[in-house]
């Protein structure tokens, strides 16, 4: 297994006013979040990969810079945090230096995003069993490929649901139709996965551009 060095592929900030609660949604990606206030006093943390959105409590007056990680990077947090307490500068450079992505890894997960499918035909269309597969994604990304396939695919549809085009760029905002589209056993099932990833239906979805906006930035 080749290893690939880790990629900061988006660096986000944020300065809120007020007291906010934000609500996440997964993307596949870790973030490194460096937080600072008025007093000078810094912190350093890392987010975790999650499989439903989270409310956040943001407090005021901070400054928050946010280093998102390529979906599959692997990190040694313990080391990055304890360069990042000394100095907090220079953050993607520290971060290059404790994260590092496998090669092939990499390529299933890009086969996964790309083809969906199932474990069984994500192995087959690597060239490798199941079991390998299980095993070097779990070890290298922290995650199953069931978790990451359906990641892709919610996100996806999810996108698909919002915008009303299907993939195959047929105008349609049919949850249905799009159920149907991305391959869920029926609109029960996509509606139910919608409330897992998003904590809504898909109706509210619709609404929420709070999350539709995530759904556009930099992720898995």
């Amino acid at each position: 297994m080749g290893m690939n060095e880790g990629k900061v592929i988006e660096v986000w900030q944020a300065a809120p006013i007020r007291a906010m609660t934000a609500f996440v949604v997964p993307d596949g990606c870790r973030d490194v979040i460096v937080t600072s206030n008025k007093l000078g006093n810094v912190d350093v943390h890392v987010s975790p990969l999650f499989d439903t959105t989270l409310a956040i409590e943001i407090l005021p007056n901070q400054h928050l810079t946010g280093y998102r990680l390529q979906a599959g990077t692997v990190l040694d947090e313990a080391a990055l945090l304890s360069v990042l307490a000394e100095d907090e500068h220079n953050v993607e450079e520290k971060i290059a230096t404790f994260a590092s992505s496998n090669a092939n890894v990499y390529e299933a997960l890009s086969c996964m995003r790309e083809h969906g499918g199932t474990v069984a035909s994500i192995a087959a269309e690597l060239g490798v069993s199941e079991r390998t597969l299980q095993r070097h994604v779990q070890q290298h990304s922290g995650k199953s490929p069931l978790f990451w396939l359906r990641l892709a695919r919610i996100r996806q549809s999810a996108l698909a649901l919002v915008t009303g085009n299907t993939t195959n760029k047929t105008a349609s905002s049919s949850v249905c139709d799009i159920a149907f589209e991305f391959g869920f056993s029926d609109q029960a099932h996509f509606c139910r996965e919608i409330k897992h990833w998003f904590g809504v239906t898909p109706e509210q979805l619709k609404t929420r551009q709070d999350l539709i906006e995530q759904l556009y930035q930099a992720g898995y």
